[in-house]
């Protein structure tokens, strides 16, 4: 039993020190990995060159009536550099402004839409008011107390000249001619004051057909001016749609004047003049060319052993050659060509860097530090 135990004492201890090795070869790889990518890559000889240069081109056809840029002159981003000829276009612009504020004007005056509503308010105020008439009217229509009133009283003066008449007869000379003429005449104007009643009773009756009438046509009067108030409203968006059409037209020619500038395209440098003042230029032809001097960038070649993927990101240090006292500048690198050549199994890469103080110009030579 001892001997088996020591024997299996020694199996133990042979493993332990197997996996020990084992984890030291790891460890030993895994630093030398990490020392390995920490290494700086010393490259001797990279090229200054432009990050970005372009022409200046004109976007429409002209005659060139401004330039106002020379070569090395300093340019900043949408500067007017240059302007073509563009009378006819501010032309354009100012009756576009013109027909806009009249068409705001019109989209802006509601009086007419105001008329009409005031209009629609006022006939139905003026059929409450017929309607009112109309009930006055059936009631005094539904009456013939004048008629009975006037009938009573020529009845009673009839009965006078009736005994008056039988008293002269009976007595004569107790009634006098003159009193019977008198009861006479009184008894005609109650006989004409019941036809004039009868009359106006008849008028009272048709009365209600003449308010129903008005009626109907304040409600049509009604109808009318709902009509135009429906079409003023349309009339009024119809307005604010042609003012919009004509912001469009303010929108389109200020672009059409905005056309004869001509820009620069970012921050730089004038390199080269290609057109004057005078000369005419067809749509993307070159006016200048400008460069950017601000950024810049350090090209050149690694091996295929150095060259990765993971060098995007990292800092790097550039020293130029071509002055007497050294220069550095900080940059990083933003490219490395996922190609190897096949002759010299190298990579093409650059970092970039600011150029603020113009310590770099294109063209310079620089060894370059990545860390």
């Amino acid at each position: 039993m001892t001997e088996t135990n020591t024997a299996r004492r020694r199996a133990i201890n042979d493993v332990r020190s197997v996996l020990t090795a084992a984890a030291v070869i790891c460890i030993v790889g895994q630093l030398s990995s990490l020392c390995a990518d920490e290494q700086h890559i010393d490259v001797s000889q990279v090229t200054i060159s432009l990050v970005r240069e372009a022409d200046i081109p004109a976007r429409d056809a002209g005659t060139l009536a401004e330039v106002n840029f020379s070569e090395g002159q300093s340019v900043t981003r949408n500067q007017v550099v240059a302007v073509l000829e563009n009378q006819q276009q501010m032309l354009k612009l100012n009756a576009s402004e013109l027909n806009l504020d009249v068409a705001r004007l019109r989209a802006a005056d509601n009086l007419p839409l105001q008329a009409a509503t005031a209009q629609v308010k006022e006939s139905v105020s003026s059929r409450r008011v017929k309607e009112v008439a109309l009930k006055i009217s059936e009631t005094e229509a539904q009456t013939d107390v004048p008629v009975q009133v006037a009938t009573a009283e020529t009845k009673m003066l009839q009965l006078e000249l009736q005994r008056a008449q039988n008293s002269k007869d009976a007595f004569d000379g107790s009634i006098s001619a003159s009193q019977i003429d008198r009861l006479k005449t009184a008894v005609r104007k109650g006989e004409l004051e019941v036809i004039q009643a009868q009359t106006n009773h008849r008028i009272d009756q048709m009365k209600p057909d003449a308010e129903r009438a008005a009626i109907e046509q304040k409600a049509e009067e009604i109808a009318r001016y709902q009509t135009l108030v429906e079409q003023e409203q349309k009339n009024l968006t119809v307005a604010k749609i042609n003012q919009q059409i004509h912001n469009n037209d303010v929108a389109i020619a200020e672009l059409e004047l905005e056309h004869r500038n001509i820009r620069a395209p970012f921050d730089g440098v004038v390199v080269k003049v290609e057109h004057h003042a005078g000369e005419w230029v067809e749509p993307g032809a070159p006016i200048g060319r400008v460069i950017d001097l601000k950024t810049l960038r350090a090209e050149g070649f690694l091996s295929a052993q150095q060259a990765s993927a993971n060098l995007v990101g990292r800092s790097v240090t550039i020293e130029l050659k071509s002055v007497y006292d050294p220069v550095r500048l900080k940059g990083k690198v933003t490219f490395v060509s996922p190609q190897v050549d096949p002759v010299n199994q190298q990579v093409r890469f650059w970092a970039e860097f600011h150029n603020a103080d113009m310590q770099a110009l294109p063209g310079m030579n620089a060894s370059l530090v990545i860390k």
